[in-house]
């Protein structure tokens, strides 16, 4: 790559990280409740990702600095539109001596999308053990997922397009051989390592809502891996129902972090999958668990 190309590839990425911080741009409608401008995608509806990390941007909001999320708690109730606006509207259910709990609705017009909960606990210190990190290869010489989805091009069905060949902002690359077509059933465990492409600040809050927009992407493939189905499968109708996280330590979003993804169960057009995110130097530093619709036809043949 030569400087121009290179300065060019700077600038997109400095553009989407910025993107992304404006979806956190809120308008203060009144005391707690905010409002989110239209996404303007040209996907169907919006990201789940994107919903939970602005319901939890506006309760970081009503929280007194330095009192940091330990969890949040999502239903998805209904999908999203990306060309309507989001309001915000926070109810402070406690404010105690270390914590506070917060619930967060996420409103389009008079349609509720997304609830959360949320609490948030100031800084302790206290004893700790944590499990192993992932005995896995580095990022490095990894292809990263937008160079492998971008070549499959006219491959992936069409409703995937807007979807899986955008810009997320986040280099993303998987351990593992990339499942996309007519797989095998394999082991429910999957590894991908992932960053923010751009430096941002120090804020632990930003970190947090910006790991949190990350935190939807490739959970559900895992457990379509023991069943030889394709997340890119015509006919498979998929869908988050809801998502937790659990932030037991601070990261950075900018700097390599693992994600380490399994499944331990999957029944009744529905599949559990759970995460744990891992720092270069091996400290566990979130978890994550999410529960989806995986509908297929009963015909449906693998």
């Amino acid at each position: 790559m030569n400087d121009q190309a290179a300065a060019m590839v700077e600038i997109e990425i400095r553009d989407r990280t910025a993107e992304l911080a404006g979806l956190f741009a809120f308008d203060e409608v009144e005391k707690d409740r905010f409002r989110a401008a239209a996404s303007r995608s040209p996907m169907q509806r919006l990201y789940g990702g994107q919903v939970i990390a602005q319901a939890l941007s506006a309760a970081q909001r009503t929280v007194r600095d330095g009192r940091l999320a330990h969890s949040c708690h999502a239903y998805f109730v209904r999908p999203g539109h990306p060309d309507l606006p989001i309001d915000l509207a926070v109810t402070r259910d406690s404010d105690g001596r270390s914590f506070s709990a917060r619930r967060a609705n996420a409103v389009q017009g008079d349609r509720l999308i997304l609830s959360l909960s949320a609490s948030f606990q100031d800084s302790e210190s206290g004893p700790e053990h944590q499990f192993e990190a992932p005995d896995v290869p580095g990022p490095e010489g990894l292809q990263p997922q937008s160079e492998l989805l971008g070549a499959l091009g006219t491959r992936l069905p069409p409703r995937h397009h807007a979807f899986w060949l955008r810009d997320t902002g986040f280099d993303f690359r998987s351990v593992e051989s990339f499942v996309t077509f007519s797989p095998e059933p394999m082991p429910a465990r999957r590894h991908f390592w992932f960053r923010l492409r751009n430096r941002i600040g120090d804020d632990p809050a930003e970190h947090q809502r910006l790991f949190a927009y990350a935190s939807d992407l490739y959970l559900l493939h895992a457990g379509l891996l023991p069943l030889g189905v394709s997340w890119a499968e015509p006919s498979l109708q998929d869908a988050s129902l809801d998502h937790s996280i659990w932030f037991h330590d601070r990261f950075r979003i900018d700097e390599w972090l693992l994600y380490a993804l399994d499944s331990p169960r999957a029944g009744h057009a529905r599949t559990l999958a759970r995460g744990q995110i891992f720092t270069r130097d091996g400290r566990l530093v979130v978890s994550v668990a999410q529960e989806g619709l995986i509908r297929l036809p009963p015909d449906f043949a693998g």
